[in-house]
């Protein structure tokens, strides 16, 4: 199904010590890293900002989503469905593009 052909279109292009790099950056990234902490570096967000979730996600559950638009001023929080887990973000396109077109055109009016 989907999921082995992603393992293995992802298999091609990834070595395994390239996994592990990619993986222990991503793990090591703290956005509140000489900010101040996380809080301080969030509320220091000047623009208007939309924090999308989908409810399926387990990789970056809602929990998490709501709390970076708790944390972040002046943001707004999408929550859209979806069955496909993490992969959401990919596959669930047009709602995507559906929440962030009205995003932009709140905050953006007569500019897109």
């Amino acid at each position: 199904g989907y999921l082995a052909y992603q393992d293995h279109k992802f298999l091609s292009r990834f070595d395994a010590a390239s996994y592990v790099r990619c993986m222990g950056t991503l793990d090591s990234h703290d956005v509140g890293r000489s900010r101040g902490g996380i809080e301080s570096a969030l509320k220091s967000l000047k623009m208007p900002t939309l924090v999308i979730g989908f409810d399926s996600d387990n990789l970056y559950p809602v929990s998490e989503q709501k709390e970076l638009a708790a944390l972040i001023p002046d943001s707004e929080l999408a929550i859209l469905s979806s069955d496909a887990g993490h992969d959401a973000f990919l596959l669930e396109y047009e709602a995507t593009q559906k929440a962030c077109w009205e995003f932009f055109d709140k905050h953006h009016p007569n500019q897109i």
